[in-house]
């Protein structure tokens, strides 16, 4: 292996997070480095020598490794947000009205205050999840010109979502247990519909968490 190949795979190393924008940022880095190198070896230079003097512009993997780290982060806040965005959307037309999952139970809301409490919680989680999502999804994407925007940020963006994601579909799930109308179809439907779609939001925000 050359030292660059070396330096890229410390760098790989030192930058936890998603392999998709991990790669990207190692091979703009990998790039900038056999250009570099070339320009080197074009100046007369041997090519070990010219990988030394290119890899020394660019620095040291610990000098580098934060700021390559804070890109990943905040890449996948923002992957993370439009996600969480995306899911939330339908989840209205599904429950209340549309498709109404909930109607096809078959089965009146039971009136007792667990599920009054569960009903009036999945609607303020739900609206601040989304609207969370949405003010991160900005910040993470036109905000940094204006804001400093960094891993903790990421974070943040990260553990809401996951918070969100865990949050809406097991409060949606016993809801419906509690109706006494939950059927294998209507679970399945449940599953499909709720669950998955926000199972990839928290997986999401898993990746972008251990970015951070």
């Amino acid at each position: 292996m050359s030292a660059v190949d070396v330096y890229l795979a410390d760098l790989r190393t030192a930058v936890p997070g998603p392999s998709w924008a991990r790669r990207d940022l190692l091979r703009e880095a990998g790039d900038h480095l056999e250009d570099a190198t070339d320009a080197y070896t074009r100046a007369g230079y041997p090519t070990a020598e010219a990988e030394a003097l290119a890899l020394r512009d660019f620095g040291a993997v610990d000098v580098v490794a934060p700021g390559f780290r804070d890109t990943v982060a905040i890449g996948g806040a923002r992957r993370t947000a439009a996600l969480l965005v995306l899911v939330m959307i339908p989840q209205a037309f599904l429950w209340d009205g549309g498709i109404n999952l909930g109607g096809t139970a078959h089965s009146t809301a039971p009136d007792t205050g667990l599920f009054h409490a569960l009903d009036v919680l999945i609607g303020y989680v739900g609206t601040a999840g989304a609207l969370g999502a949405i003010i991160a999804l900005v910040a993470t994407a036109i905000g940094q010109r204006w804001l400093r925007i960094g891993r903790g940020t990421a974070r943040m963006t990260a553990a809401w979502s996951l918070a969100t994601a865990t949050v809406v579909p097991v409060t949606g799930f016993t809801m419906l247990t509690l109706t006494g109308g939950l059927t294998v179809t209507l679970a399945i439907s449940a599953i499909a519909l709720m669950a998955a779609p926000f199972a990839l939001v928290a997986l999401s925000a898993q990746r972008t968490l251990a970015a951070c």
